[in-house]
């Protein structure tokens, strides 16, 4: 979905090819009172993207089909204005490339295992970003319309 087509929506798409993490995702995402879809592979996942729109993507690194930097290029190059939050389970370290590289394009990370209010509230302020909206303008909460 290009900018000009950006649509108010609470919907989260989550990517892994993990069974086990897209299920507790989507269950997780959905007790907080996200709408959350599962995609098995990037290449599902754009054309899932394409249909409809997501104002936020939960993204596996490590994936068979297409690693998780080639996907966020790619939904990039085709415009589509999800907010992009990467996964990965190598845990956190703050040598690792990926915290010296998230400092510099500014896509957050999430480290597995999870640390769920971290999850959350790394999905909260992809809420805010997508939707223009800051803690003090209602954007403490999703907006169920």
């Amino acid at each position: 979905m290009s900018s000009s087509e950006k649509e108010r929506n609470r919907r989260i798409l989550v990517v892994d090819d993990e069974a086990d993490v897209l299920e507790f995702l989507r269950m997780f995402l959905e007790s907080l009172g996200w709408e959350a879809a599962t995609a098995p592979s990037a290449a599902e996942a754009v054309r899932e993207l394409e249909r409809n729109p997501y104002f936020c993507v939960l993204s596996d690194i490590a994936m068979p089909d297409m690693d998780g930097y080639e996907f966020m290029n790619l939904i990039n190059e085709k415009r589509i204005t999800s907010e992009v939050v990467l996964m990965t389970g190598f845990g956190y370290n703050p040598n690792h490339t990926l915290v010296k590289v998230n400092k510099n394009l500014r896509y957050p990370c999430l480290f597995k295992p999870f640390d769920r209010a971290r999850v959350a509230a790394t999905v909260q302020q992809a809420w805010q970003a997508y939707h223009g909206l800051s803690a003090d303008k209602g954007g403490a909460k999703p907006a169920f319309s």
